[in-house]
Formats: structure tokens, sequence, C-alpha cells
């Protein structure tokens, strides 16, 4: 493994693990975390309930969460999201435009298995896809816009664009319009997304810090987000411990919609700051933390993934979400991180040489 790979497998195994570890407690303040499961350092089992509500007006296909049973290191409806984005990246050998995600959207999900991983939300995006509504457009019948769904399939596109935060944001900024809308008042999805992608890429580069994948992530963000973000890391780098941050964060939010993509950002990057950008105790802070735990310690854990590597990702974790992953009936995908590492690994170094290529025509235009 080269250096390279070493840390896109470390960001793909630590969003994998983050995802599996945060869904269990999703929802619960750290209050009712501590009184459940003490502290969760570990992938744990969950059992999930089934329910029904009709679509809104009462029209399209009713939404429907099944039955059923998650083992250790099964993932949930961001990961799909992940996946499918991962997917097309590995069909296209390279960066992807929202045309490219759309067609795997509408090839790789099977509408059967709607409620079990992939949700309501995903639902309403894919049949309007499948309607022939054009892929830049379904973002404006957002589910639940301004929510943390878009930034939640964007870390394969920083990996993808390795060391070029710029093209990522920009990519991003494209890629997540199938998902929600950039312009709306208080609606700062998109850019948190485009914030991912470029902190993600940056935290690839050689000589990244933790403090140069922050700046880069602040950097995507307007004035409001980014004074909010900029908050909860002054509660980082002034907390005597991580769990100093449990109490902030439960009283700024309380009563705020759960999975508001500005707090995710907020809470993941400060997770990431405490833990010196050390994946193990980033996912674990963010799990630990309460309300959206899952989507917290995906900012977070990948962005320390991929600065660190695979070998700071406890193996043991690993093994736990590879093993659900190839055996989960109900994913999208079937790859196990290293497998989608290596798929994007190769994307990546294609991209590489697409640009090596293009610089190796300037020169010739400068020297000539």
């Amino acid at each position: 493994m080269d250096r390279l790979f070493e840390r896109i497998y470390g960001c793909e195994a630590a969003c994998t693990v983050a995802n599996a570890m945060g869904d269990v407690p999703e929802g619960y303040t750290y209050k009712e975390i501590e009184e459940k499961w003490g502290f969760i350092d570990r992938p744990l089992p969950q059992y999930r309930k089934g329910g029904k509500r009709k679509n809104t007006w009462g029209l399209g296909p009713d939404l429907i969460y099944h039955e059923h049973y998650r083992p250790a290191g099964m993932t949930e409806d961001g990961m799909e999201r992940h996946r499918l984005c991962t997917s097309a990246i590995i069909k296209k050998n390279g960066r992807i435009d929202i045309v490219d995600l759309a067609k795997t959207w509408v090839e790789d999900i099977d509408p059967a298995k709607f409620g079990f991983s992939l949700g309501p939300q995903d639902q309403v995006i894919y049949y309007s896809l499948k309607a022939g509504v054009p892929p830049w457009e379904v973002g404006k019948f957002a589910s639940w816009p301004g929510f943390i769904g878009t930034t939640k399939m964007i870390m394969p596109v920083g990996m993808v664009n390795a060391c070029n935060p710029e093209q990522a944001a920009q990519d991003a900024f494209e890629l997540g319009r199938i998902k929600d809308q950039r312009g709306v008042p208080g609606n700062y999805a998109l850019e948190v997304c485009a914030a991912v992608a470029a902190a993600t890429a940056e935290a690839l580069r050689p000589g990244a810090t933790v403090d140069s994948i922050i700046d880069v992530a602040l950097s995507y963000l307007s004035e409001v987000p980014r004074k909010e973000v900029e908050l909860g890391l002054s509660w980082a780098k002034n907390a005597d411990s991580w769990k100093d941050l449990r109490p902030l964060y439960d009283e700024k939010y309380k009563g705020f919609p759960m999975s508001n993509a500005v707090e995710m950002l907020s809470a993941g990057l400060a997770c990431f700051w405490i833990a010196g950008g050390q994946p193990k105790e980033t996912i674990l802070y963010a799990v630990n933390l309460g309300r959206d735990t899952d989507c917290k310690a995906y900012i977070g854990g990948g962005l320390a993934g991929a600065l660190r590597g695979i070998e700071a990702v406890p193996s043991e974790w690993v093994q736990t979400v590879e093993y659900a992953a190839a055996n989960d009936p109900y994913t999208v995908s079937r790859r196990t991180a290293r497998e989608a590492a290596e798929g994007l690994y190769r994307a990546a170094i294609n991209t590489l040489n697409k640009q090596k290529h293009t610089l190796d025509l300037l020169e010739q235009l400068l020297s000539s």
C-alpha cells in the first residue's frame, strides 16, 4: 500500500465505522446515551421497528419503514448515498458530474429495498429521476432541505480529487443538487457539502494538519454558518475534555431540527479538533455526543481517517464493518471499505494523470 491508498482506505473505513456506530444512538441526547449504554465504544447491533405513513398530500408511494435487524457494523441511509457516489466514481474511473450520479441512482437502487437502509428522502429522488426530472432540478424537492443528507454522500468526491480542495468543492456544489438546493435563506446544506468535500481533499495532502483541514472547510462557508461552526470550535479549544462539549451542543440546539447541516459540521469538526485528528477518539466522541450522532461521526471520523490513514483506525472495527458490508441484504453495494478504497484510489490516480497531461500541454505552450 502506498501512502495515498492507506489514507483513502483510512477515510473510507472510518466513514463506514462512524455510520455503523453512530446509527445506534442517533436521536438520543447525551444523557440518554449514558443511561442506556454508558459509553459506546464499538459497533453494536440494533433492531429497527417498522412503520408506515402516507406521502405528501396522499400522492406517490407510501413511506414505509420495514421491520428488520441490523447486525453490528451495518450502516444506514447516509452510507447508502456515499456508496452510490462511490459507485458512480468507480464506473467513470474519475470525477463525475450530476448526470453520472443520477444514472447510478437509477441503475443501482432496487426500489423494493426502500425502507430498510435507504429512506423516504432517497425514494423521492429515485422516483423523480425515473420520471425524467433533470438531476440538477431534483434537489428543489428535497424532503428535508437544509439537512446533512447532501454531505453524507460527498467524501468520495474529496478522495477522487485528492489534494485538490478547490475542485472537490466545485464538484460537490454540482453533485449536491441531486439532494438539495442553494440560495434559499437559512439553507446552507450545499455550503457544508462543499466544505466537507474540500476538507477531505485537503486531508489527503502531504503536510496537511488538523488546523489546515478545518481552515479549508471554513473557507467554503458564508458568514452565518461560518460563525456558527467557529463557535463550536471555540468550545472545543476552551474545553478541558470532550465531555464539556455535550451540554453546550445540547443546550444550543435543543428544539432545533436534529440533522441541520451546520450543526453537524460544527460538531464533527469540534470532535475532530479536540481528538487531535485521531480517528478512534474522533469517532468515539461524536458517537457519544448526542443528537444526530452518525452524521457528526461521519464528518469528523472520515477526515481523521483521511489524515492519519488506515493504520490509525482500530482493526477490530474495520473487520466488523467489512463483514457487515459484504453480507448486507439491503445495501446498494456490497463492496467492502477496502474494495471501495481500491476503486477510489484508481479513480484518483486516473484523475491525477489527466491533470498531468494538461500540465504537460500547458508547459509545451509556454516553452514554444
